[in-house]
């Protein structure tokens, strides 16, 4: 067993959080910070894209923004994964995230010119913010291997909550300092910083924590399959029952939350133009400043104190039932008391929840994997899937406001029936996660590759 004196102070420090190996500090430092700086970019516009949209549309706009960003992601998913086949699959984070600072430049030079973005550049941020943290856990499952990604992605995604508490503070104060343009350029310049620390972070991992499968092999085998050059990562989810579930997990989520954030944004609206019908943009934006700001900060400490343990001492199938009981007794308390205090309360609990725990062991569910599935399936399942529950969203809502007189009350009655649903399938993943990739947790370093093998065979199953 290793000795804790071979340990820095730093790997001693984490030590307190979770088990860390000699040589891991570094690793988990890089990671960390270049998931916050990530969070950093996307946090500094996600309040513009909401006071743009709900300033030059409203909330319903805003809800079909959102649907129509499932249908945009059937054509991105292709040339996605036809990317990951013509570059070194851990070189994909650098090149998408370079696409995106570019974006934004030429979407602040637009606003400047007088164009109205706001439904455009909604669903471009929306699409932005899934998956450039997408990208972000691909890359960390591909340097890590399973037992070390177990052990640190509890750690590594406090990066993520500093990150996102940090971003939405600077937003809170920039949306009247520098306007929604300045913050536009602003998470730019941020994003290059991010793709800058990433070429750190593949050189800090440990031999012995590394991922030892090889990019040329990966590359080989993706190039195999010609039906996967046309469906990418639907092709691998529609193989897998374990991916399926998985994706219905997503789903599940974003409708969930969606749903909720209209019944806020809707509320928001009217709170808006009752307190300030001169300056409803900049009372939205700072809303949503201060909104997200209580979202990050509850989520840090969640991830900073429970999310390692809990899937120490739970694991990780186990750990992946908490979030949904916490979304169906949250929702239960607003069918009872609609009130808008209490609707905030709910809504920072989950998406806290959402962020921290849940976030980490959905990452982690995809550990013993192949290449294929942590790059083309789960960016598939990040981003249409994803994306998929906001549609649905999208047509609960336009159906409930024009069936139902109240939408709002219709509207938390059905999230409370998606959560109880999502409490199900998550118990289904985490049987068949311990069914199919138990003995990972077992694997010496000098069998580890075998392990993956037979995760490989069950996962097709």
């Amino acid at each position: 067993m290793t000795s804790a004196a071979q340990r820095n102070g730093f790997e001693r420090f984490l030590s307190l959080f979770t088990r860390v190996q000699p040589g891991e500090g570094r690793c988990i430092a890089a990671l960390s910070l270049q998931a916050c700086v990530l969070m950093v970019a996307y946090y500094l516009i996600r309040p513009v894209r909401e006071a743009l949209i709900l300033t030059q549309g409203g909330a319903e706009l805003r809800s079909y923004a959102v649907g129509v960003q499932a249908l945009l992601l059937l054509a991105i998913i292709p040339a996605y994964s036809a990317l990951t086949r013509l570059v070194e699959p851990r070189r994909v984070f650098q090149y998408v995230n370079a696409f995106f600072a570019l974006n934004l430049a030429v979407l602040c030079l637009l606003g400047h010119a007088g164009c109205r973005l706001g439904f455009v550049f909604f669903i471009w941020a929306s699409i932005f913010g899934v998956m450039a943290v997408t990208q972000f856990w691909a890359f960390a499952t591909d340097l890590l291997n399973v037992a070390s990604g177990e052990r640190l992605f509890g750690i590594v995604a406090i990066g993520i909550s500093c990150g996102a508490l940090i971003g939405s503070r600077l937003s809170a104060a920039g949306m009247a300092a520098i306007g929604p343009y300045g913050l536009m350029l602003a998470s730019g310049a941020t994003l290059m910083g991010a793709i800058a620390i990433s070429h750190w972070a593949r050189r800090c991992v440990p031999a012995a924590s590394r991922n030892a499968a090889s990019p040329r092999e990966a590359n080989a085998q993706r190039r195999r399959n010609s039906t996967r050059r046309w469906l990418g990562g639907f092709a691998l989810i529609g193989r897998s029952r374990y991916l399926v579930c998985i994706a219905a997990l997503v789903v599940l989520v974003n409708w969930i939350t969606s749903t909720g954030e209209f019944v806020l944004a809707d509320w928001l609206v009217e709170i808006a133009r009752r307190n300030a019908p001169d300056g409803q943009a900049v009372f939205i934006g700072r809303f949503m400043g201060n909104y997200s700001a209580a979202i990050t900060l509850v989520g840090f400490l969640v991830q900073l104190l429970l999310v390692s343990r809990v899937i120490l001492i739970a694991g990780v199938a186990r750990a992946l039932l908490v979030a949904p009981m916490m979304f169906l007794g949250g929702y239960l308390l607003i069918g009872i008391f609609p009130v808008f205090a209490l609707v905030q309360a709910v809504l920072v609990a989950q998406r806290s929840m959402d962020y921290s725990l849940l976030n980490t062991t959905r990452n982690a569910l995809l550990l013993p994997t192949s290449w294929e599935v942590k790059y083309e399936a789960k960016t598939t399942i990040d981003t249409f899937f994803y994306r998929l529950g906001d549609l649905l969203s999208t047509l609960s809502i336009f159906a409930g406001a024009r069936i139902f007189h109240d939408p709002r009350t219709q509207i938390v009655w059905l999230t409370l029936i998606l959560s109880a649903t999502m409490t199900l399938v998550a118990w289904l993943i985490g049987r068949e996660y311990r069914r199919s990739f138990a003995a990972a947790h077992e694997e010496s370093p000098g069998l580890a590759l075998a392990g993956r093998a037979r995760a490989g065979v069950a996962l097709q199953q």
